[in-house]
């Protein structure tokens, strides 16, 4: 399994802990998709932001984020549908750099 297709599970089973050791110790997260609901861009740095902002999204999401229609474009880039409290937003995500020991180092996040 890919590193991007990890990622696309791990949020589709609500696994904060597989979820964050996909990224690097300083590995970025930035998440702009969340404009679209009206919230705020997400912007975590660090293996342990990911862990802990991850633990608390799932639990007040009632856990894993819906996620459908996913299409692999590139091997650092897919799109899907992912749905905030009953809100749909396209969106693509793009790993922008990974580090040679196969981690995460920022990836980014957009509404399409």
């Amino acid at each position: 399994m890919t590193l991007l297709e990890q990622f696309v599970d791990t949020m589709k089973k609500g696994d904060n802990v597989a979820l964050a050791d996909l990224f690097d110790d300083y590995g970025v997260l930035h998440d702009s998709s969340l404009l679209k609901i009206g919230k705020d861009a997400m912007h975590l740095e660090g293996k342990m932001a990911v862990e802990m902002m991850f633990h608390h999204k799932f639990g007040f999401n009632g856990g894993p984020f819906p996620i459908h229609g996913v299409q692999y474009r590139s091997e650092n880039t897919v799109w899907y549908f992912i749905s905030y409290n009953g809100q749909v937003v396209p969106v693509t995500a793009i790993l922008s750099e990974v580090t040679e020991g196969g981690k995460i180092k920022r990836m980014n996040i957009y509404p399409l």
